[in-house]
């Protein structure tokens, strides 16, 4: 058992190392027919990162998702945070936590409510606050394939600081900036299963002004690997670009994700 647990340990430390955006969690698909007894589901993960800013940075990640089915219902949790120390400074904190509520889950259409708190230090954002309904639409579900897409409105708060900004690009006044928008939300997500041990989930998000079209445009790309009953490897892409930044940093962000995955 030493053996085996020191191999999959070794496969983990050497396997590609890949990426996280700071945009609107997507849950995963349905799992699960319709039950009157409750079903759920627990994840935990952790990896390494690298990230992009004005730096390429090398850090740790932590993640963990809850799920919860009974009925119609379905209700996730997922919350991540990430850290890199150099010595005694804290050179990137980020993280999030997330909830999303979906009634008639199975169903072509779907209401979909969520809540989101995140921030990322490296990149200047003190928090962000999401707060929304989409109307999920079930376009095509087989053996393999699984695809949908999202429309909706969302709150949004969110405050910056200059932390992140080149000295050249630093205005007089260096005061944070504190942004309430309503936003327009969209996504789509295609989730294919590879073969019995593998599948791969993609989804893009687009968020706008109603009355402006500045996107801020996430991609994202995850390849999940079943190493065993409980255990399995996770790699994966994220990128956020925004067109138009609060603050003067890169318009384009990415990070890339390499974890191992602890199922219950």
């Amino acid at each position: 058992m030493k053996k085996v647990v020191s191999i999959l340990f070794c496969c983990y430390l050497l396997a590609p190392v890949l990426v996280s955006g700071q945009i609107l969690n997507i849950d995963k698909s349905d799992t699960s027919d319709y039950a009157k007894k409750a079903q759920t589901d627990f994840q935990l993960s952790s990896g390494l990162e690298v990230d992009r800013q004005q730096i390429t940075l090398w850090d740790a990640t932590n993640k963990a998702e809850f799920m919860l089915q009974k009925n119609r219902e379905l209700l996730i949790l997922s919350g991540s945070y990430r850290f890199t120390y150099n010595g005694p400074d804290d050179i990137l904190n980020a993280g999030f936590v997330h909830l999303r509520f979906r009634h008639n889950y199975k169903n072509k259409y779907q209401p979909e409510t969520f809540f989101q708190y995140q921030w990322d230090s490296q990149r200047g954002l003190a928090y962000r606050t999401l707060a929304g309904m989409n109307m999920r639409y079930n376009l095509w579900k087989g053996d393999k394939w699984d695809f949908n897409a999202g429309l909706g409105l969302m709150y949004e708060e969110e405050k910056w600081n200059y932390d992140a900004v080149d000295s050249t690009k630093k205005p007089a006044d260096t005061s944070p900036i504190t942004n309430r928008f309503i936003k327009i939300n969209s996504y789509i997500r295609m989730d294919v299963k590879i073969g019995s041990n593998s599948d791969m989930a993609m989804n893009i998000f687009l968020q706008t002004l109603p009355d402006s079209f500045q996107p801020r445009i996430a991609p994202h790309i995850q390849w999940n690997i079943k190493a065993g009953k409980h255990t399995g490897f996770s790699i994966g892409f994220s990128g956020v670009y925004d067109e138009a930044p609060v603050v003067p940093i890169h318009r384009f962000y990415y990070s890339f994700t390499n974890s191992l995955t602890i199922s219950l």
